[in-house]
């Protein structure tokens, strides 16, 4: 059945730019499945992996292009305080979570996009370090809002976006995704990307 559901995997990624890999690991998976399958699938598409735990740590290895977890997610691979992470970013102080993020970079080589809820969120690349602060809205429900913020950079990395656009339309995807209800997944007229403050760290 495993076996099966891999192969299809690989099939559907044929010819793909990017597979995302997403959600908690269903039981019977060993925590390093993210990971054999990257393996599996080097050459092909960049792998990004937006999982929490024990399956985030089993991913954290090379041949991952982009990890995405959120404050909490990476304070716990850190083996930090879980609330920390987002509190102090929130207050302006962004050394923890970069601090962190920088590390699982060097372990990894992986791009690390950090979500950090009312915060914003911290890129990570092998060329630098920025942070972006969203743009102010009423949170509606902020179910979905990291897969959003995902789904942005991607987008962005596709049209050829430099390290800070990404980021920026990251941000403003995750943003737009919490003022909507429900899980809804936010339509390009409703980002505010304008809004979006990116500063190099």
């Amino acid at each position: 059945m495993v076996r099966a559901f891999e192969e299809a995997i690989v099939a559907a990624a044929d010819g793909a730019s990017w597979l995302a890999l997403c959600g908690s690991l269903p039981p019977g998976l060993p925590d390093d499945w993210y990971a054999r399958l990257a393996a599996r699938l080097a050459g092909g598409p960049r792998i990004a992996v937006d999982t929490s735990g024990a399956a985030l740590a089993g991913a954290a290895v090379p041949g991952v292009s982009l990890l995405k977890p959120n404050g909490e997610e990476l304070a716990e691979l850190a083996g930090v305080d879980g609330s920390d992470f987002e509190t102090r970013a929130e207050a302006g102080d962004l050394a923890p979570v970069r601090a962190a993020a920088e590390s699982l970079h060097r372990a990894t080589g992986a791009t690390v996009l950090v979500t950090l809820g009312a915060a914003g969120a911290l890129l990570v690349t092998p060329d630098g370090a920025w942070h972006a602060v969203p743009p102010r809205v009423t949170v509606r429900s902020t179910v979905g809002a990291g897969d959003s913020a995902l789904a942005g950079y991607l987008i962005a990395h596709e049209r050829g976006a430099s390290a800070p656009e990404r980021l920026a339309l990251a941000v403003a995807y995750g943003a737009a995704a919490a003022a909507l209800p429900g899980t809804q997944a936010p339509r390009p007229e409703e980002l505010a990307v304008a809004d979006v403050r990116v500063t190099a760290l």
